[in-house]
């Protein structure tokens, strides 16, 4: 089955690395054709579509590939995709066009839904015109036109409720539920196969919160007293088992876990309790991460850049998988990798 993944623009990199880690995560095949500006084509299956209802962040639609067209065609290239399929066995009511940058501007809006209204009243049957039936989503990139039935649609409602402030403990620094969110999917940790998800630097439990909303089991540690009561209050409140206790990272209570995700502190809000530098830091923490970690697993992690070098990860034990870059403000770049025990 072929299927398009239409990305967020929020960061260059992660949108599309969490299309594939979702995927991996859950034992899905996802074979990548096509990466084109904010658009994945690949091959996959219908329980793709399942996990990113219950899992992406940074995704925003995706659905059934129906035809790929040079957009340098205009109007005609779309036409003769809406020729050779049938709507109606779609139950397509609804048009979304959505043009990424300047890509296709030879094709004008007005004319694509006029276009699809006459196919939609031609070959649906009036009881499938309601609001309720499926989206034809016509996606512009990179001199292409992607026509396909969607089938996932992103709802940021669903994070809303779990943003910093509104939970009982608020912590300057915490990051939103949807990058928090990243972090949890990047680590690979499976829902399918009950994984036990870790957060060693858990502050005030941002990545729990996630963790425990798709469904997996997790737990965490922070040296910090008072954010480990805020985290155990923050889980409390929106349902989630407190597993959380008082720890050094660098010497974590925990004999094992399946994945690994965590922002460890940079040495501005929150200070280096007991390390010389935070590299001193960084290096005990991924030797006692690696030490627990299973084999063929994933961490992810957060740094300011240039704190922790492939040369430290790579003699620790783990093989770098990716590697993010995340500009914050002007005077932090956040690096984040993604690295896998070998």
């Amino acid at each position: 089955m072929l299927v398009y993944v239409y990305l967020s623009g929020e960061h260059r990199t992660l949108p599309a690395a969490e299309a594939r880690a979702i995927a991996e995560a859950e034992n899905i095949p996802f074979n990548v054709l096509a990466h084109l500006d904010q658009v994945l084509i690949a091959e996959s299956t219908p329980a793709y579509f399942k996990f990113l209802d219950l899992r992406a962040a940074f995704i925003k639609t995706a659905g059934l590939v129906l035809g790929v067209t040079e957009s340098s065609l205009g109007i005609d290239g779309i036409k003769s995709i809406l020729r050779d399929v049938n709507l109606e066995e779609y139950s397509v009511s609804n048009v979304s066009f959505r043009r990424i940058k300047h890509y296709g501007s030879e094709i004008k809006f007005d004319e694509v839904a006029d276009l699809v209204k006459r196919y939609i009243s031609s070959l649906c049957s009036t009881s499938k015109k309601a609001s309720s039936g499926s989206t034809l989503d016509i996606i512009l990139s990179n001199g292409v036109v992607v026509v396909g039935v969607r089938r996932y649609t992103r709802s940021l409602d669903k994070f809303r409720d779990r943003n910093p402030q509104k939970r009982p403990v608020y912590k300057p620094g915490t990051l939103t539920p949807e990058f928090s969110r990243i972090f949890v999917n990047l680590s690979r940790a499976s829902v399918t196969n009950n994984d036990l998800f870790l957060d060693p630097f858990c502050g005030v439990g941002g990545f729990l919160l996630e963790a425990c909303v798709i469904g997996l089991r997790a737990c965490g540690c922070d040296i910090n007293p008072s954010y480990v009561e805020g985290a155990i209050r923050n889980l409390e409140f929106y349902g989630c088992p407190p597993n959380v206790v008082v720890a050094d990272a660098c010497e974590l209570p925990f004999s094992r876990a399946d994945a690994i995700g965590t922002d460890p502190p940079y040495g501005r809000l929150t200070k280096v309790l007991g390390y010389k530098t935070l590299h001193d830091l960084m290096l005990k923490f991924l030797e006692k991460a690696c030490s627990i970690l299973r084999k063929g697993r994933y961490l992810v992690f957060a740094q300011k850049h240039g704190v922790v070098r492939e040369s430290d990860i790579e003699n620790l034990g783990f093989k770098i998988v990716e590697y993010h870059k995340n500009w914050v403000h002007g005077s932090l770049t956040r690096d984040i990798f993604v690295v896998k025990k070998i």
